[in-house]
């Protein structure tokens, strides 16, 4: 492009943030919600490069630029492609702001980050934001953020969705990790549940929390491969899991087997982070304010009596199980990351 010039991803003064894949250090593979890139710019134009890796005809990127949020549509193409995205002309000379970020869960899209075009004469710099702690969430499609911008079904059901109301941004994991100056890394999809061949991810072959929780790619058709977990350490783990797990058989923590054995399958993923990230991290479980049947906050109750350990701690929202029958909305998932945010800074 006349007087432009490219910026790749590699370029030491992109900051990144979430389980991203760097195996192709020009082209890193962009796969959970919320999952961004940050930088500062001068100049007066910007463009984005990527490359669509989609599952959905249509997806979207979410950009936040010197603070204001836009949504490109990203549209199915058979073979990936490289795409570019006219951000923003006009803008006033001097430094800007930049994030990248994404909007939707793995089921919906990945896509590969390739760079910026800046116009010829300008530069990029690195943000050097610094933070004050590190978060990680796993959870499902309230975690995600889907369905979060459909403001007029607050307190309803949903509404038709195909992915256009999801937006990371405004989950509760983004919105807290903002009040706390954390870092985040959200481990989230949409039906997730805790075991294999429940929930409601990737039916009828169900993948669960088990089978991800420990992986970087994991959305069929993509193969899985394994997360390094020494390329991050949070200080506080949030666990949501437990509103999909109903499916199929509602009843089924009402056989003492199943009970059991739904427990130990969740201290086993628990037990596993514990040991990866040492004595220092903190786990809080819980559920959201998604309505769901308490009987999944009794066997969370179950499981922290039942470890006794001073750094795996229950929390129930206000509303918890209580507030809305379907996701929750902008309000609702701030409503979480405020009662959030005042339980992590008083164990802090």
């Amino acid at each position: 492009m006349k007087n432009k010039k490219f910026v790749g991803a590699s370029d030491s003064a992109f900051s990144y943030m979430g389980r991203i894949d760097f195996s192709e250090q020009d082209s890193p593979l962009f796969i959970y919600a919320g999952s961004m890139v940050s930088a500062k710019f001068t100049g007066t134009s910007l463009g984005i490069m990527l490359i669509p890796r989609l599952i959905y005809m249509q997806s979207q990127v979410g950009v936040i630029l010197d603070g204001v949020q836009y949504c490109f549509n990203i549209e199915h193409a058979d073979v990936p492609e490289h795409i570019y995205i006219p951000v923003a002309q006009g803008l006033e000379s001097g430094e800007h702001t930049l994030t990248v970020f994404k909007r939707t869960a793995g089921s919906h899209c990945y896509f590969n980050f390739c760079g910026v075009m800046l116009d010829e004469d300008a530069q990029l710099l690195p943000d050097r934001k610094k933070y004050d702690m590190a978060l990680e969430v796993y959870g499902d499609s309230v975690s995600a953020g889907e369905v979060v911008e459909a403001v007029n079904y607050t307190g309803h059901s949903d509404p038709e969705h195909h992915s256009q109301y999801d937006n990371s941004w405004f989950s509760y994991p983004l919105s807290l990790a903002r009040k706390l100056n954390a870092r985040v890394h959200n481990i989230a999809q949409g039906g997730i549940a805790l075991f294999d061949g429940t929930g409601y991810f990737n039916g009828p072959q169900y993948i669960g929390m088990e089978s991800v929780y420990d992986k970087l790619s994991y959305a069929p058709p993509f193969e899985p491969s394994a997360w390094d977990f020494s390329r991050y350490t949070p200080d506080i783990v949030i666990i949501a899991i437990g509103q999909n797990d109903a499916n199929p058989d509602p009843d089924c923590l009402s056989a003492p087997d199943y009970r059991k054995r739904w427990k130990e399958g969740y201290k086993k993923i628990l037990l596993d982070l514990k040991a990866k990230y040492g004595e220092k991290t903190r786990f809080i479980l819980i559920t959201t304010v998604l309505m769901h049947d308490p009987v999944w906050d009794e066997a969370l109750d179950e499981i922290c009596a039942e470890l006794s350990d001073k750094n795996v701690l229950r929390f129930r929202f206000t509303r918890n199980g209580a507030a809305t029958p379907g996701h929750p909305r902008i309000p609702e998932q701030e409503e979480m990351a405020c009662e959030l945010a005042e339980f992590i800074r008083k164990i802090m």
